[in-house]
């Protein structure tokens, strides 16, 4: 996972204050607690990760509208199906499972087939944007 999820469950979760099967069974478990925009708190800060793909492989990105049903790698990879298939395909079919596994949030799917070795990517400079 590259993000964190600025949910009532997932704070639930990590302040050891409900375990994640009782986070997520709560009404509360998807209310927002952070967002960007202009009625944000100021004092929250956009968190920012950098990730360099090991190698060649198939990046997904998604909404917790997906990983809520199929939370690990071999869950998605059996809900995705064949690779052979092509992205547009596999896609498909994760927001099919999503949607057949109950689609009680949002579904948002981006496959990505990543090639030969990463790019490096320099830094930003000071000042400039991330």
């Amino acid at each position: 996972m590259l993000t964190e999820d600025d949910s009532w469950a997932a704070e639930q979760i990590a302040s050891g204050t409900l375990s994640p099967e009782e986070a997520y069974a709560s009404p509360l478990a998807h209310t927002i607690t952070r967002w960007l925009g202009h009625d944000a708190d100021p004092g929250w800060l956009p968190r920012l990760a950098r990730f360099e793909p090991p190698g060649p492989g198939r990046l997904l990105l998604c909404s917790d509208g997906l990983w809520n049903y199929a939370a690990t790698a071999a869950e998605v990879a059996t809900a995705m199906g064949p690779t052979d298939d092509g992205l547009l395909v596999a896609a498909r079919r994760l927001v099919d499972f999503a949607n057949q596994a109950g689609g009680h949030d949002n579904i948002t799917v981006v496959l990505v087939d990543v090639v030969g070795p990463p790019v490096p990517v320099p830094e930003p400079s000071k000042g400039q944007p991330a």
